[in-house]
Order: structure tokens, then C-alpha cells, then sequence
């Protein structure tokens, strides 16, 4: 009965620090009002529909150019300040050329907000926003904020129906199969080759190993005068055997031919 008590126990005391856990990593900042970065974002909807932003590139624009010519007039002090300022307004001049290829592809006017959706924790927020243009296209706009509830970017995305996302994540995992599939293949080529490399290893070796065999010339054997004795002992035989048939010997052996003249 111990056991089984303490067992229980230890359950639930362990079902006890997970819900706190769980509490304490869901907590939310008091901050967060859905109500209220509902309002703040659409605050800054309206002022990106409203914001000429060709207008203001223009501006941006000459402004560099006007202080670019200003460079021997100023201080170091003072070119490194409008350095920096600088590097700010080309992060500006970007994100307005983004906001007017972006009106120009969905539209410049707005017809109505969609849906809404939220995205909070402890330190940070995002606030998604499905809008729908006079043009009738639509495109998600999300803002983020930091902790102090401070706006920390501005986004802007395509809308895109559960079916083309669907496509898309199916097109996405055929192409990741199709490479796979085709490095393996590659690897079982490269593999198979292996035994192609070592059948070619063993035959170079055994030519190597293998001897050639010469067939052996005959050499002519010559007298002191430069005469050829093998053609001298065939007529030797010849004449031998004429004399033994001449004199009815049955065998040669007792004939010596001592010496052959030739004229």
C-alpha cells in the first residue's frame, strides 16, 4: 500500500510541474490586447495605402544626391553622422520600392479586411491581416511587436487558398523525393563502376606478370675462313651416305671425311 501511495504521489507531483511549466511558457504579456494591435495595425494599414511612396523614393533620393556633393564642406565629424543617416534612408528607399511593386501588383486601393489573426507571447506579437483591394486581389499584412508593444516590422505576403498551398507543399516534396531518388541512383552507379575499375586492375597486372615468350633464332656457326659449317656438314652426310651405297656397306660408321674442297 506504501508503494502504490507513493507512486500516486510521484504522478501526481509530476502532473503538477508539467502544468506549471505549461502555464509559465504560455503566459502571455498583459500588454497584448488583441482589441488593441487590432486598432494599432490598422492604423498602419491605412498610412501604407495612404503613403505616396513613389513620392517619397523621390524625395530620399535627391536628398542623397544633394548631400553626395557636399562631401568637401562638411566635417569628418559631421560626413560620418550623415554616413549613417545615409545607410538609413537606402533601408527606407528599399522598403518603399517593395510597397509600390506590391500596390502595383495587388492594388493601391483598399475594398475590406477579410480576417484577422494573432500570434502572441510573453515578449513579442503579430498581428496578420487578410485584406482585399478594389482590384479584388488579396494579400496578407502583418505587423510584429516587441515586448513594450512597439512596432518592430512590417510584412507583406501573397493570399494563398488552402489548395495552392496544398500544391505547393506537394510540388516541394515530389522535387525533394525526385533529388533523393537521383543521388541514390548516382551513388549505385558509382558503386557498380567499382567492379568494372578492378576487373581492369587484374588484367593490367596479369599482363604484367605474364612472359613473352621468344622463340630461339639459330645461330650460324662459322669457320676460322668465315665459311658456314652447318651447310659443309649436310653435304658430309651426303657424301657418307653415297659412299656406303657405292661400296655395299650396310653402315657409314667407319667412313671419315677429312676435308671438303670447294672450287
Amino acid at each position: 500500500m506504501k508503494k502504490r501511495a507513493l507512486f500516486i504521489l510521484c504522478i501526481l507531483t509530476c502532473a503538477l510541474l508539467v502544468s506549471g511549466c505549461s502555464i509559465s511558457l504560455t503566459k502571455k504579456n498583459k500588454n497584448f490586447s488583441e482589441k488593441k494591435l487590432e486598432k494599432e495595425t490598422d492604423k498602419y494599414l491605412q498610412k501604407w495605402f495612404e503613403t505616396d511612396h513613389s513620392g517619397q523614393v523621390e524625395q530620399l533620393e535627391s536628398a542623397i544626391t544633394y548631400y553626395d556633393s557636399m562631401k568637401d564642406s562638411l566635417s569628418e565629424e559631421e560626413w560620418n553622422s550623415y554616413l549613417e543617416s545615409r545607410a538609413q534612408a537606402k533601408e527606407q528607399i528599399k522598403e518603399y520600392k517593395e510597397a509600390i511593386s506590391y500596390k502595383k501588383q495587388f492594388g493601391d486601393e483598399m475594398d475590406k479586411k477579410v480576417d484577422t489573426s494573432f500570434t502572441l507571447s510573453a515578449d513579442s506579437a503579430t498581428v496578420s491581416e487578410t485584406i482585399r483591394t478594389t482590384k479584388g486581389k488579396k494579400f496578407i499584412y502583418s505587423v510584429s511587436y516587441d515586448e513594450s508593444g512597439n512596432k518592430t516590422e512590417e510584412k507583406i505576403e501573397e493570399y494563398q487558398t488552402l489548395g495552392q498551398k496544398m500544391g505547393k507543399a506537394g510540388i516541394n516534396t515530389i522535387m525533394s523525393m525526385a533529388i533523393v531518388f537521383a543521388v541514390l541512383i548516382f551513388i549505385s552507379l558509382i558503386i557498380s563502376c567499382f567492379k568494372l575499375i578492378g576487373v581492369a586492375q587484374n588484367r593490367m597486372a596479369q599482363k604484367k606478370s605474364a612472359q613473352v615468350e621468344v622463340a630461339p633464332v639459330p645461330v650460324a656457326v662459322a669457320d676460322a675462313a668465315g665459311e658456314n659449317l652447318v651447310d659443309d656438314l649436310e653435304l658430309v652426310a651426303v657424301i657418307t651416305a653415297a659412299i656406303a651405297a657405292a661400296t655395299e656397306t650396310e653402315s657409314a660408321d667407319g667412313l671419315v671425311v677429312r676435308s671438303i674442297v670447294r672450287r
